[in-house]
């Protein structure tokens, strides 16, 4: 592939706006709220530490040495084909995940749009549980927001990844960081919000058990995005001379950061209003959206905070274009057009029975809606068995000294250890396969 970073702070940007997504600023919390707060915290940054970053490192890298994209980067490396298959595990874990990422997003539109015209001010906590069911009901409404969402992406990804994805990233992660930080501070001011930090921040030993382990572990692959073969191509857009460990030890530290932040402001506020924290899925668009309809100042609050998670959910939406475009275009010789049509138009079409899970008479798969099945598919199939793969890949197909070689070129006062090793080809590859096995029983 041609395409190269400008700089090593534009990889640095981008990547992070990859990363930080619905995942953060959505799923992280209501995850955190089942989870038992402080106890889910202390584990998951745990598992960042001890998984998230060797794992997130050793999937860039691959890119870089194979300088190809996935669908044909780890069969150059092994110089075995079969081993693509590996990058087709990636590529179609994320096409199926923006399926029902874009339904997500155009939710959001219209509750940004709701609240910035007033209409959510006017509802009660118990109206608001029918509304978002009328909401992600109106099958025709959420294809048409799907439909823009797309074409808005489809044309800046044209644009090349100079001037489209890199350009847009910074603003986007520039307006984002700003009202993340704002909405942060006006949470603290909440009467009763100390009593959120303590059950956010304070962890309570006696919840911590496998299945919250399980949960952290899901939930860190879905928010850093392993395994989606997106890290892969865009390790594969840098050079030699960048310094992987400390650029991805970046991109992870700041992915984790606005997550802990999303929780900052979504806990203070949920406690201080009496509410439950484990209201699960729905714990932004139902009870985030009854604590906005009773401020006084709700009504530009919640438009803020809808456009802080479109900002986030956008963001990643255009990373995923772009890999999985080049993916398809380095596989197939396709052009750059093509391809994009291509991608945007798998996800446009693949959205539309992923909407109609909330009709009155979904479509079942295998006793669920396609949105329950593809989620549970992608997260607790897909990209678990995709990130193991990548760390038996780099761990014994590779070799822990090749790879220690080259993700210490480049490398200025921080080096990878020998501990790596028992990391990579130890702790990752069994962690992972609990989770294959606990989704599987």
């Amino acid at each position: 592939m041609s395409n190269q970073w400008s700089n090593r702070l534009s990889f640095i940007v981008t990547t992070c706006a990859f990363s930080i997504g619905l995942g953060n600023i959505w799923r992280f919390p209501y995850i955190t709220g089942e989870g038992g707060g402080g106890a889910f915290l202390l584990v998951y940054l745990i598992l960042i530490l001890m998984i998230g970053i060797p794992i997130m490192t050793i999937e860039i890298a691959l890119g870089r040495m194979s300088s190809s994209t996935p669908l044909v980067g780890f069969g150059k490396l092994s110089r075995q084909p079969l081993w693509d298959g590996l990058g087709w595990l990636g590529v179609l874990a994320a096409q199926f995940i923006m399926c029902y990422y874009a339904m997500i997003l155009a939710w959001v539109v219209f509750y940004f749009g709701e609240n910035l015209f007033g209409n959510l001010m006017l509802l009660e906590t118990e109206d608001l549980k029918n509304h978002f069911t009328d909401v992600a009901s109106n099958s025709g409404k959420v294809i048409a927001v799907i439909f823009g969402i797309m074409i808005a992406s489809f044309f800046i990804i044209k644009q090349g990844l100079q001037a489209g994805l890199e350009r847009y990233s910074k603003f986007m992660l520039l307006a984002f960081t700003l009202i993340l930080l704002g909405l942060a501070i006006w949470a603290s001011t909440l009467k009763g919000a100390a009593e959120g930090y303590r059950w956010y921040l304070t962890p309570d030993f006696s919840k911590i058990n496998l299945q919250v382990v399980l949960s952290a572990l899901g939930q860190l692959f879905f928010s850093i995005g392993v395994g989606m073969a997106i890290a892969f191509a865009f390790g594969s857009y840098t050079n030699n001379k960048e310094n992987l460990i400390t650029s991805t030890g970046w991109i992870i530290f700041m992915d984790t950061l606005f997550a802990v932040i999303a929780g900052l402001i979504i806990f203070p506020a949920i406690f201080s209003y009496g509410l439950s924290p484990d209201s699960g899925p729905n714990l932004i668009f139902i009870t985030m959206a009854s604590i906005f309809s009773h401020l006084e100042y709700g009504q530009f609050l919640g438009s803020i905070f809808f456009l802080l998670l479109f900002l986030a959910g956008f963001t990643s939406l255009l990373s995923n274009l772009q890999g999985i475009k080049d993916s398809f275009q380095d596989k197939f010789n396709l052009s750059s057009f093509n391809a994009l049509l291509f991608v945007s138009g798998f996800i446009t079409i693949g959205s539309i029975p992923v909407v109609f899970s909330f009709s009155d008479n979904p479509v079942q798969l295998f006793g669920m809606t396609v949105f329950s099945f593809l989620d549970y598919l992608t997260n607790t199939i897909m990209l678990p068995l995709s990130g193991l793969l990548i760390a038996i890949f780099g761990a014994y197909m590779i070799g822990f000294e090749k790879l220690k070689e080259h993700l210490n070129m480049g490398a200025e006062n921080i080096e990878i250890g020998n501990y790596w090793k028992y990391i990579i080809q130890w702790i990752i590859p069994i962690a992972l396969m609990i989770i294959l096995l606990n989704g599987l029983i």
